[in-house]
């Protein structure tokens, strides 16, 4: 491995604003919390809302000084700004906005929260999230389904755009994954209906605009947010340490893109066991996982499974 170029970050508080999935009922644990049955039996600023999108917010720490990052934005506004009212967190002090590609589950609150910030902040983003895109189906027919994310409309709403496809830090010892390879075979997908428009022309969508965030935690190793496992949650990981020069992965979390219907039982087992093999503290399928990927990376990793939900804070500090 080579020597990490990013540095490492004294701790990091994961916030999950946004995802498919609410339980008031999961208990608490030592570096992580929930909003539980007080607060949605009893609720003073109201109860957390779940929808299909995923957006999580990230209080890095170094030094004496903390950035705060908001990684994607769901798929609306108002889960994301609601939830941030009810869990007491208060956008303005958001440095910096980090969107993973541009499919609507993952930048619609975009422009609320930009709202919300109140002032010019950058968002980071793949050149190509902003290129045309539409999926043909048997029984359906989505055009430019990604029309409401423009760059002219990020810029009106605040955002200062950082359009870049290379790795590029956010904070002392957190960056985005740039470009990603997909190298392990099994994770390779087939576009199939998946299109977008590239030079005037329409052509398969690789989705190649997709970044991940990849924290190196001081004294632990590395955290990897994968919102939406498009590169394959084995290959973005294998990405990461070869990008960082970090061997151990601490955490892997978000959504592992394996709870769409066609995705085979084999794909998800082969996923779970290299998974395994990495033996991370904590592991936690979310978003578009499914049930099934949920299932089969618990099997293996019983000790390091968590279910996520929207609310839980999680505090990674060695």
């Amino acid at each position: 491995m080579t020597e990490n170029p990013f540095g490492t970050c004294d701790a990091v508080t994961v916030t999950v604003l946004v995802d498919n999935f609410i339980d008031m009922l999961m208990p608490d644990a030592p570096d992580m919390r929930r909003v539980g049955m007080p607060e949605h039996f009893a609720p003073r600023r109201g109860t957390p809302l779940a929808e299909n999108g995923i957006s999580f917010l990230l209080r890095v720490e170094h030094g004496h000084r903390e950035t705060t990052v908001l990684f994607d934005a769901g798929i609306s506004a108002l889960a994301l700004r609601h939830n941030a009212e009810v869990l007491g967190i208060d956008l303005t002090t958001v440095d910096q906005v980090v969107i993973s590609h541009g499919h609507p589950d993952h930048f619609g609150g975009i422009y609320g929260a930009l709202e919300a910030i109140g002032r010019p902040v950058p968002v980071t983003a793949h050149p190509h999230a902003f290129r045309p895109r539409m999926i043909t189906r048997a029984d359906a027919v989505l055009p430019y389904f990604n029309r409401d994310l423009t760059e002219s409309a990020v810029h009106d709403a605040g955002g200062r755009l950082v359009l870049v496809r290379d790795p590029i830090p956010v904070a002392p010892g957190v960056c985005t994954s740039g470009e990603i390879e997909t190298t392990v075979d099994f994770e390779h997908e087939v576009p199939s209906g998946r299109l977008c428009i590239c030079d005037g022309r329409l052509e398969p969508d690789p989705i190649d605009d997709y970044l991940t965030l990849i924290l190196n935690v001081k004294g632990l190793g590395l955290v990897l947010l994968d919102p939406c496992g498009h590169a394959g949650v084995v290959s973005a990981t294998r990405h990461a340490q070869r990008l960082t020069g970090v061997d151990r992965v601490h955490a892997l979390m978000g959504g592992f893109h394996l709870g769409h219907p066609g995705i085979s039982q084999e794909k998800i087992d082969s996923t779970a066991a290299e998974l395994q093999k990495l033996s991370p503290a904590l592991v936690s399928p979310m978003h578009c996982s499914g049930f099934r990927a949920q299932r089969a990376v618990a099997e293996v990793l019983p000790d390091a499974f968590r279910q996520m939900a929207v609310g839980t804070r999680l505090e990674f500090r060695a």
